[in-house]
């Protein structure tokens, strides 16, 4: 019995060590890209056993019973218990992100804060949710995916950027795009491949540490730096084709085109009593003969072909006791969809952080970068579209045809232009090299006191030539023509700050002051001239009409800039800053601007009753006011100016060019913002903020009296105000082993209103489009006659005439056929009501498919393709658009249905009104991406940790009532450019791409 006791024992002990040496082992990945999570801690549930997995997300640990569950944490993500059986390998284990990340540390200002301790409103995005778009820069890629910011991708061209506008327009002269900061220093440069994450920087909380440059708002781009574990490699190809995306502008071909014009020969003349209103066939053959149904050239088709993409991406990584470093490498190539225009860029980064001791780290950053390409020619594209298809543009042997007003063949479009000939012989190049080098000092005086530098040097040359050979039809036939510009920009910038951070008890404080240098220069340098040899691109062939023009600029501002931070319990915050800029854009007495912030927050969910909650984990509010201010309007608009470009005597004049104003100073935005964050349940994230931003003492050319003989002198006048809320919501909506589904939703809601102007300004745009800005009314409103329609008896176009009493107030209204009878109003704003993002990721097993989509609501377009396309004949060789289904030409007296005047009574039909003005609003399904993670196993036998790839289809569709192009159009008003006017612009594409990413 004994025997048999004793081996009982020894048989469990056997079971018992047996039991605890089991292993199991399995890899952790992020849960929306299925990417290796190193450094996360497995846990057995219960128990001190634990480890943390490698670099590339693999782990092995031993559990204690046959069956345990492990505990799996990562930093951003959450926890996650899965059941595990002794002795199983091959785990996938997914962590979904944290939502909430109040421990996450977030780059604000120039320090770094937890999301809990935040008092002002900022939004994250992660990578992850970057690079499901493939773009040559990040503005692209945050369209849809951040409250309050509207991108506008107006211009297709290869290597475009987007235009970026923060809680609306809030100025008239200054620049509104906001400002971009590098891994913590303003300015930089980067590549999208290199980006960690971004940080969007909306109140005055937020963004008044920067001063006069944030008045746009603030996006810092942090970028890649090592991860801890050992040396880690990825590398990326991505290959696709672009299509252009026409929109709803379908032009029409050869016979849609011949039936529309027997319109033009209605026997109909204005004012005559035996009209038949009939068409004229017997003319309209003898004018347009019937082979013309037999030659049908796609203009679009041939200028706009489906174009090849290129990205390659390559990175190292690595972290020891001393040194962390980063270098990645990329390739863009980018070939557009328009003729002969392309972009291709090569990117070098490098960063290494060196730890001398456990006071002081030095780092040091590297960015190159170069880029060359072809633009193209407005009015390339102008034909590209107008042309007839009754035109081919090559002869028999398949070369171009040169075609001008002399030219003996039958040509029917208007112009005489062969624009495929045009663009075989001139040229649009530019090329362009960047540097950047930052300095980083990090040295840690005591444990609560840090002297921090952070500096950086940068420099870049930009050329751009636009050549037109001799043998091109047009302005410079037999000449030819080269204009090259030359710009040079450098400078510098650094900044010196001591942080401070210590507790005591219940209380905590910490803050920074310190000063900032930042100085700069831009040097142009160009000509232009006429008279060429062919085949020769250089000015100094040039042998007639010889222009030499140049110039240089410089700025310098200086910056004293202080915050406090305190928190009392962690649960009450009080935030401060105080910021002074120095510019030479002002006169001395008015150099210098101060930029205040103070913000505060309760987080509820820290008090004694919420504490232990579980359905309510995250409640805060929050309320800041500050004020942040512009110089951007030039260094020398306080100065009264002398122009040297004129000539008297064969020696060099002197003109008066700009009245002086010695009271010139800056433009500030006063800024308000309420808002609260709340968590339920760890799956649902729903922050709100309510802003208001007055924009004062704006920057205006003011209308002067004549005896001052300047019309205008810049000065501070009027007031912008824009009135907003934001929502932002994430969801977990589904979790467990095998799928999950998250859901990204924002919404903005914006009011812009100017105030305290002397006068209403109306500003005249391209093709006499005009808007007007008056007290009380909105930005970029625009101002024109509206359009009623047509007579139905007569078959003129309608316009609508007010009809005011003696006090000048419209008490009816009238039609009117007589264009320079009908009233100019207000017909709306180019900017949107609402804008937002609606987005969804899933997750099931190692599939993964990520939707967004952007919309944008309630602003007007002005479709000025349509003049030339919708023309009733005023135009009758321009190639015309497809008329929408309800559409109708006018066809004699009693047409009640007609939309469309009568071509033989079409008066100033389309001269400026609303009847080329439309709807703006659209809902777009911005992007798809579905990737697959290769199983381990096999990635392993190709000596990589992990393999995935991945298909994404951008701009897959646009649903929209607007008649023209996409209805994304410019909203920054420029020389040949008028906010919301659609003009022939380069199509926006749809890409579709193939991505592999290999972990090694």
């Amino acid at each position: 019995m004994k025997k048999v006791v004793l081996l009982f024992c020894c048989l469990m002990v056997f079971a018992r060590a047996f039991s605890q040496n089991q292993p199991v082992s399995g890899k952790i990945t992020s849960g929306t890209d299925q990417q290796p999570l190193p450094g996360a801690a497995i846990t057995v549930k219960g128990t001190t056993i634990g480890v943390s997995s490698q670099a590339d997300g693999s782990f092995k640990i031993n559990i204690p019973a046959q069956k345990s569950t492990l505990v799996i944490t990562s930093m951003g993500f959450l926890s996650k218990e899965v059941e595990v059986t002794a002795g199983q390998k091959d785990l996938v284990i997914f962590l979904s992100e944290n939502i909430t990340q109040l421990n996450d540390v977030v780059v604000v200002g120039y320090s770094s804060k937890k999301q809990s301790e935040l008092t002002s409103a900022v939004t994250v995005v992660s990578a992850d949710k970057l690079k499901d778009v493939t773009a040559n820069n990040v503005g692209t890629m945050l369209q849809g995916k951040v409250a309050g910011l509207q991108v506008v991708n107006s211009s297709g061209a290869p290597g475009s950027q987007p235009e970026i506008r923060l809680r609306g327009v809030s100025s008239v002269n200054a620049n509104q795009s906001p400002l971009y900061v590098v891994d913590g220093i303003i300015g930089g440069n980067y590549d999208p491949n290199d980006v960690e994450s971004v940080t969007v920087l909306k109140d005055a909380a937020s963004t008044a540490l920067y001063g006069s440059q944030a008045n746009a708002g603030v996006i810092i781009v942090t970028t890649k730096s090592a991860k801890a574990g050992k040396t880690r490699f990825e590398a990326k190809i991505t290959s696709g084709f672009r299509t252009a995306d026409f929109g709803k502008m379908n032009l029409m071909n050869s016979n849609e085109l011949y039936d529309y014009q027997k319109e033009f020969y209605r026997d109909y003349i204005v004012g005559a009593t035996d009209n038949s209103y009939k068409i004229d066939l017997i003319k309209f053959y003898s004018e347009r003969p019937l082979e013309l149904r037999n030659q049908d050239y796609d203009w679009a088709k041939e200028s706009f072909k489906a174009a090849p993409m290129y990205n390659v991406y390559v990175a190292a990584s690595g972290k020891t006791e001393k040194n962390d470093y980063y270098v990645g490498a990329s390739y863009y190539n980018e070939k557009g969809t328009f003729m002969n225009t392309n972009y291709q860029r090569i990117n070098l980064r490098a960063n290494s952080t060196y730890h001398f001791s456990k006071k002081l780290d030095i780092t040091n950053n590297i960015n190159l970068s170069a880029s060359t390409g072809r633009s193209y020619d407005y009015m390339d594209m102008y034909y590209s579209f107008l042309n007839m298809p009754w035109d081919n543009p090559y002869d028999a042997a398949g070369n171009p045809v040169y075609v001008d007003g002399t030219s003996t063949f039958k040509w029917w479009s208007r112009d005489k232009i062969n624009p495929i000939h045009t663009i075989k012989n001139s040229d649009h190049t530019y090329k362009g090299f960047d540097v950047n080098y930052d300095f980083m000092l990090n040295y840690r005086i005591t444990n609560w006191l840090t002297f921090t530098s952070t500096n950086r040097v940068s420099a870049a040359f930009n050329k751009g030539v636009n050549y037109v050979s001799p043998l091109a039809a047009g302005t410079y036939h037999d000449d030819g023509y080269i204009d090259e510009l030359n710009t040079l920009n450098y400078g510098g910038i650094s900044n010196n700050l001591l942080k401070f951070n210590f507790e005591a008890g219940d209380h905590a404080l910490s803050g920074l002051a310190g000063i900032i240098f930042e100085g700069g220069r831009t040097e142009y340098s160009g000509g232009s001239g006429r008279g060429l040899p062919i085949g020769l691109k250089v000015l100094n062939v040039a042998s007639n009409t010889q222009l030499v023009n140049g110039y240089n600029l410089s700025t310098e501002l200086r910056s004293f800039l202080s915050q406090v931070n305190y928190t009392y319990k962690g649960r009450y915050i009080l935030s401060g800053s105080f910021r002074v800029d120095g510019s030479s854009a002002f006169p001395e007495s008015k150099q210098y601007g101060s930029f205040p912030s103070v913000s505060g927050a309760w987080i509820i969910s820290n008090e004694e009753f919420l504490k232990s909650n579980d359905v309510v984990n995250n409640l805060k509010l929050r309320a800041s006011y500050g004020v942040t201010g512009t110089q951007d309007i030039g260094a020398t608009r306080y100065l009264g100016l002398f122009s040297l470009t004129t000539q008297y005597n064969s020696l060099t004049g002197a003109v008066p060019y700009q009245l002086a104003n010695p009271l010139l100073t800056w433009e500030a935005k006063h800024q308000t913002n309420v808002g609260f964050d709340l968590s339920l349940f760890r799956r649902v994230n729903l922050t709100v903020d309510a802003y208001r931003n007055n924009t004062k003492d704006l920057l205006l050319q003011v209308s002067q009296p004549l005896s001052v003989g300047f019309e205008t002198r810049w000065e501070n006048v009027g007031n912008v105000i824009n009135k907003g809320i934001e929502v932002g919501l994430n969801t977990i909506n589904i979790t467990n082993k095998n799928f999950e589904w998250v859901t990204d939703f924002n919404i903005n809601f914006n009011n812009n209103k100017i105030y305290g102007l002397p006068a209403d300004i109306v500003k005249t745009g391209s093709w006499s489009i005009s808007q007007i800005y008056r007290n009380g009314g909105n930005l970029y409103e625009f101002y024109m006659p509206k359009w009623l329609g047509v007579d139905a008896q007569t078959g003129a176009p309608v316009w609508e005439k007010l009809v005011y009493n003696d006090a000048g107030e419209a008490v009816a209204s009238e039609k009117t056929s007589n264009y320079s009878e009908a009233t100019i109003q207000e017909v709306g704003s180019a900017l949107p009501k609402f804008q937002g993002g609606f987005n969804n990721s899933f997750r099931y097993k190692s599939f993964g498919l990520r939707i967004n989509t952007y919309f944008n609501y309630g602003n007007k377009v002005f479709s000025n393709n349509l003049r030339f396309m919708m023309n009733d004949g005023h135009e009758p060789y321009y190639n015309q658009i497809k008329l929408p289904d309800d559409a109708k030409v006018w066809s004699g007296p009693g047409d009640t249905e007609a939309t469309e005047p009568s071509p033989q009574n079409s008066a100033n039909s389309t001269e400026t009104s609303t009847r080329y003005l439309r709807n703006g609003s659209y809902f777009t399904i911005r992007n798809i991406a579905f990737n697959y993670t290769l199983p381990s196993a096999f990635a392993k036998k190709l000596n990589f940790e992990s393999i995935t790839v991945g298909l994404t289809a951008d701009n897959v569709a646009t649903f929209s009532n607007f008649l023209g192009q996409d209805p994304q159009t410019t909203i920054t008003p420029g020389s040949f450019a008028t906010p919301g006017v659609s003009d022939f612009k380069y199509p926006n594409n749809r890409q579709y791409l193939f991505t592999v990413n290999f972990n090694f």
